[in-house]
């Protein structure tokens, strides 16, 4: 089951949370061509954008994130299988209690 979330969670980083900051990258884009002569409106718009760009931004930083944890998990556990099968020896039995 492990390797299945661990694949999910790597799937979450290379393809949903990148996809989510491609949809506010484009309405942030979108919402920065429509033009109005009013003041208020530039304002707001402006605001908005900037809202979504760092929407964006969050969501690209949290792609990088969540796929380097789930490169440092799954390195951690092939130690811990290499740890486990060298414990186990040769014979495929795992040690009495308290030996090593």
């Amino acid at each position: 089951m492990l390797g299945v979330d661990l694949y999910l969670l790597w799937r979450a980083g290379r393809r949903e949370l990148p996809a989510l900051a491609g949809v506010y990258e484009r309405a942030a884009a979108d919402l920065e061509g429509v033009r109005h002569d009013d003041a208020e409106w530039c304002a707001l718009r402006r605001s908005l954008v900037s809202v979504l760009a760092g929407a964006a931004r969050q969501a690209t930083e949290a792609a990088e994130a969540v796929c380097a944890a789930a490169g440092e998990y799954a390195r951690a556990d092939a130690a811990a299988r290499a740890e486990f099968e060298r414990l186990r020896g040769a014979d495929g039995r795992l040690p009495q209690a308290g030996a090593r």
